[in-house]
């Protein structure tokens, strides 16, 4: 075969790709497809946008920020973290309080503390709130919320928030504090409930008193439970599937005598016969012997005129 290049027939054209397209023309459409990703609620989609602009445009601060508003949404903390890792070195913002509390919910609680300590806004008391709450400090949980309460407008979503954190907080105090102990029992009763020590305790040295329970015999289990348990056991073993089932009325281990017309047909057996007979008044049934295809014949009874003499119609046999 030939190596040589087909040269293209007059009438098609050569196919020329078309060139990529600048970042200063892709930006604003992948923007716009952010905006409206974002309001829908596709935030898987909109993750990938943003991801997309950051590779046309790494200092893009609202590509980062709502990057890592989108995985805060979607619980992705550990992602959230990497990202604030690597954010962009013109960042003003160091994210600190978004920081802690990534901390917070991955369960790192004294290091989302160490980063919000010393600090001051309500969201930072929120969350040293609940950190104080996470890490059992249930009184001191409860001032911050009891200092929230104070400045917030009872009708706003925030005020039924602290109460909720705040009766959550003051029942663990109460319960730490007080309430635990009502359910303890009281030295009288504890004392009345001491459990028997075993035969012969007090004539052992208290060298020895603690080998008694180590060494202390078993107790052997009684001879009937024994017997049953070893009946049980040799039933299990020794019944077997059978082939085919019994006769009726037989049991086994027991002598048990076969009927003799076991292999006549039901209608032909004498026991069947005798109770039909019973049911119609003592009358066989026509047709019902002890041979298959017997009939009774029917008798005839002489009228007046004899047997052979029979009507005058009656043709006989020429002599």
């Amino acid at each position: 075969m030939s190596s040589a290049k087909v040269a293209p027939s007059k009438g098609r054209k050569t196919f020329t790709p078309r060139p990529a397209r600048s970042a200063e023309e892709r930006l604003p459409k992948l923007y716009r497809s952010l905006t409206d990703q974002v309001d829908d609620g596709y935030f898987t989609n909109a993750i990938k946008t943003c991801k997309k602009i950051l590779i046309l445009d790494p200092k893009s601060q609202a590509a980062y920020q709502t990057l890592l508003f989108l995985h805060l949404q979607t619980d992705d903390y550990s992602s959230a973290i990497t990202l604030l890792d690597n954010a962009p070195k013109d960042s003003k913002d160091s994210f600190e309080f978004e920081r802690a509390y990534c901390f917070y919910r991955l369960h790192r609680e004294k290091e989302a503390l160490s980063l919000i300590e010393g600090k001051e806004g309500r969201k930072i008391y929120h969350l040293e709130a609940q950190i104080k709450y996470r890490l059992g400090e249930y009184q001191r949980a409860q001032e911050i919320y009891d200092d929230l309460l104070v400045d917030v407008n009872s009708s706003s979503s925030e005020h039924s928030d602290i109460l909720t954190n705040l009766n959550a907080t003051t029942s663990h105090q109460t319960f730490s504090t007080s309430t635990y102990k009502s359910h303890l029992s009281t030295t009288d009763d504890l004392e009345n409930s001491v459990p028997s020590l075993p035969t012969g305790w007090s004539k052992v040295p208290s060298t020895d008193k603690k080998s008694i329970s180590a060494n202390a015999p078993k107790t052997a289990p009684s001879s009937n439970a024994k017997a049953t348990a070893d009946k049980e056991k040799k039933g299990k073993d020794g019944e077997k599937k059978r082939k085919h089932k019994l006769p009726k009325g037989a049991v086994v281990g027991k002598p048990f005598t076969e009927d003799p017309e076991r292999w006549i047909p039901l209608k032909q057996r004498a026991s069947y016969i005798s109770a039909q007979a019973k049911k119609k008044g003592g009358k066989e049934s026509m047709g019902t012997g002890f041979t298959q295809g017997s009939t009774a014949q029917p008798s005839h009874t002489s009228g007046g005129g004899g047997g052979g003499g029979g009507g005058k119609n009656k043709k006989g046999k020429r002599k």
